[in-house]
């Protein structure tokens, strides 16, 4: 089975702000995020891989996050001050962005 990786764009709702390109947020349930939003879930058109988009808006990948972060909470990882630090970023980026894109690339690990 082909590995995935995945990313997260954040465009800026302000004109001139650079947009941001981060790895999935670790916090995020992969499985429930696709599950969520599959009917939103578009084929990139790759014809060799099968990646795949999800457009979110700012507001609703907040309200994903948040739901994130209460369930992270129970995880002994969420009191580190690294993790910590980085959940705030993320959760900064987001109430600056207009937009949300998540990606999803499938790759070749060379692993049978």
């Amino acid at each position: 089975m082909p590995a995935r990786t995945e990313r997260i764009i954040v465009v800026p709702a302000g004109n001139g702000q650079p947009v941001r390109i981060m790895r999935f947020p670790f916090w995020w349930d992969r499985a429930a995020f696709i599950e969520k939003f599959k009917d939103r879930e578009l084929d990139t058109g790759n014809p060799i891989d099968w990646n795949l988009a999800w457009l979110l808006s700012a507001a609703e990948a907040a309200v994903w996050n948040e739901q994130g972060l209460a369930e992270f909470a129970k995880d002994p990882k969420s009191g580190d001050p690294n993790v910590q630090a980085e959940m705030r970023q993320f959760g900064s980026l987001l109430r600056q962005a207009a937009w949300v894109i998540v990606e999803s690339n499938e790759w070749e690990s060379g692993l049978a």
